[in-house]
């Protein structure tokens, strides 16, 4: 039953990579396909561990060699799948080859062991276990120094990623890839899984009691791959933009060379406001940095050095504030005493209740509710005949 797991294990990751390229086609295209690679070496690294419980303890020269090169371009292609995910316009770059650098010297340290003993790719495989030998140990910890430093970065990546994406959507809960951090997560407790069975407790030659958290690891992996939205739904030149936006997340707002001149932008920034006082589109819950720079006619460089630079606020702030102000008015407004909260939520431009719990206690300190009983506890205040009979 467990060795049937592990082969289920491996050919559900190959089924799943496969997944991630058809099923996803129509979002995050590049980092998809990032992705879809890391899960078919992933697969392969589940091969070996098929490998050595079905009895194969020395595998062949070329299928040592190809496994050792597919462990250890295993952590680079999750850290490129995730850098590709949180910016925008990131292709590949000719620097990116240093992160496949130690897979490819191991690559020619093999080959030249092979062109010195020959006789070595020639072994028959044996089907008896066999204690690790010294060079397997270095090399198995070197996989694991890698894999854990790439770990590592790749949280790091995606939490700042969870910082700057409230620069251009004002429900960053939505983008915020969640997803991947459970996806992480769910890598990191096959790493340790692995590290208990290769160096603690040791699998036997025909059983793993570790196959069960591979099997629910998979299909957990492939639970959360699949709950992905478009990160940043920009044209190639707004993601060009957008990109060195990101890169200035990292200056203080005194040191950030301003690009509009100044009497053009106390020009904008008044249109601006005049905009958001007479056009309201705060009110749209899908509102976001493009959307509002289309409805200014500039550019998302522009308005967003407006907004920081002229406000000392990111997007999320500056739109939410226009929207707890709009929900202040609905809740002490006897026209809309009717309405729940989440009713005003939405009227307000919130898309769920949370976000708007979050956003006004944050700008006024208390709860919708506690503001509303304060409100309505002042002798101005007036119920409607509605709000009596309800």
């Amino acid at each position: 039953m467990l060795t049937l797991l592990n082969v289920l294990s491996t050919g559900s990751a190959i089924f799943l990579s496969f997944l991630v390229l058809t099923v996803r086609r129509e979002v995050n295209i590049i980092a998809n396909r990032w992705l879809a690679l890391f899960l078919l070496l992933l697969s392969s690294a589940l091969f070996d561990g098929n490998l050595k419980i079905y009895g194969f303890a020395e595998e062949p020269f070329w299928l040592i060699l190809l496994l050792n090169f597919n462990f250890l371009v295993l952590a680079p292609t999750l850290y490129l799948c995730v850098l590709r995910f949180v910016t925008p316009n990131r292709n590949f770059r000719i620097k990116d080859l240093w992160h496949f650098s130690p897979s490819m010297l191991l690559m020619i340290l093999n080959f030249l062991v092979w062109l010195s003993t020959p006789e070595v790719a020639q072994a028959e495989p044996s089907t008896t276990a066999v204690e690790l030998e010294v060079a397997d140990v270095i090399v198995i910890a070197l996989i694991v120094l890698q894999i854990v430093g790439y770990l590592f970065f790749s949280f790091r990546v995606l939490l700042r990623h969870q910082r700057n994406i409230e620069n251009f959507t004002a429900t960053p809960e939505e983008f915020q890839l969640k997803w991947l951090f459970y996806f992480l997560c769910g890598v990191g407790l096959m790493v340790l899984t692995w590290l208990l069975e290769v160096f603690f407790l040791p699998i036997e030659q025909t059983e793993s009691k570790y196959s069960f958290v591979y099997f629910i690891a998979i299909y957990a992996l492939g639970y959360f791959s699949l709950q992905q939205k478009e990160v940043f739904p920009f044209s190639p030149e707004q993601a060009e933009e957008a990109e060195k936006i990101l890169e200035e997340q990292d200056e203080s707002l005194s040191s950030r060379r301003q690009r509009i001149p100044e009497d053009k932008f106390d020009q904008l920034k008044a249109l601006l406001l005049e905009s958001m006082e007479k056009d309201k589109p705060y009110l749209n819950p899908e509102i976001s940095l493009a959307g509002l720079a289309k409805h200014q006619d500039l550019s998302l460089h522009e308005l967003s050095e407006l907004i920081n630079l002229g406000f000392g606020e990111n997007f999320a702030q500056f739109i939410n504030r226009y929207r707890v102000e709009e929900s202040k008015n609905l809740l002490i407004s006897k026209k809309h005493s009717h309405l729940t909260m989440v009713g005003i939520a939405f009227e307000a431009g919130f898309n769920s209740k949370t976000a708007f719990n979050t956003a006004f206690k944050k700008n006024v300190g208390i709860s919708p509710t506690e503001f509303q009983k304060q409100e309505r506890s002042n002798p101005v205040f007036e119920p409607n005949i509605r709000s009596i009979l309800r």
